[in-house]
Formats: structure tokens, C-alpha cells, sequence
């Protein structure tokens, strides 16, 4: 690979570690020599707490797609319990490829955190009707006290 592909390529990995950072306040960074040693992929987050942990990220910025092929790699180089995704870059734009059974995953967790941030929404609602219904109560009492000899 020409010196100026691997610069291309170092750079989009830090493109797309800085977005995932900026949209997901994480700790992603280049993985040492990209995928190099041990540790494969192009970018990483080895803090298991953060969102992108489970993530395998292969980043591509080249002029010609080879999804197939990329995905060749991914599927060789993904360790298991990660979800492969890669991310290229055409007409100056990232796109991200995942399999499509993993993606429906990540909507239904979406879908299932959604629900069960709707329902304490509704119990936060409720507990501040109820307190300011109490405190009315309370002052309705306080005021009938007053008005008594």
C-alpha cells in the first residue's frame, strides 16, 4: 500500500473515531498500528462500559467500494460476541455497513429503551401531581386554621 493510501487511511480512522466521540462522549481511538497486532480492527474503545465496546470497527476511505471484500475482512478479524461494522468514506461522506440482523438488534433496543423511558416519564408526571396536590391540600388546611377563632 502506497505511503499516501495509509496516511488516507490513518486519517479517516481518526475522522471517524473523533465523530464517534463527538456523538457519543467515548474514549474511541486508532488502534495501535490499525489492526497491526493482537488487537484487530482500526479503532477501539477498550473501556467495556461505553457504547462502542461492542462494537469491531473496519475503516475504509478508497475510491473504489469493495463491500464483499471489506467484509471478508471484517468477518475474519471480528472477535467474537463484537458486532462487525464498517465504515467507509464516498464522495467525501462516512457511511456505515452492518449485517442486517444486528441492526434490527440495535432498533430493538432502541425501541425497548424508548418504552421504558416513556413509562418513567409517566411515573415522574404522576409523583409531581401528586405533591402538588399534597402541598395544595396542605395549604387549603393551614389556610382553614387561620380562619377559625
Amino acid at each position: 500500500m502506497p505511503i499516501n493510501s495509509q496516511a488516507k487511511g490513518k486519517r479517516a480512522e481518526r475522522e471517524v473515531a473523533k465523530l464517534i466521540n463527538k456523538y457519543l462522549g467515548t474514549n474511541v481511538r486508532r488502534t495501535p498500528q490499525s489492526g497491526g497486532l493482537s488487537i484487530k480492527g482500526d479503532i477501539i474503545d477498550i473501556n467495556p462500559d461505553s457504547v462502542a465496546y461492542q462494537y469491531h470497527f473496519e475503516i475504509k476511505d478508497q475510491k473504489k467500494l469493495m463491500i464483499p471484500k471489506w467484509w471478508e475482512q471484517i468477518n475474519d478479524d471480528c472477535p467474537s460476541g463484537k458486532v462487525p461494522v464498517n465504515v467507509f468514506k464516498m464522495n467525501g461522506q462516512f457511511y456505515a455497513t452492518m449485517q442486517f440482523t444486528d441492526w434490527l438488534d440495535l432498533l430493538t433496543e432502541f425501541e425497548e429503551l424508548k418504552d421504558s423511558h416513556e413509562g418513567v416519564e409517566e411515573e415522574k408526571l404522576e409523583e409531581q401531581i401528586a405533591r402538588e396536590k399534597f402541598f395544595k391540600e396542605a395549604a387549603d388546611y393551614n389556610d382553614g386554621l387561620e380562619e377559625t377563632p
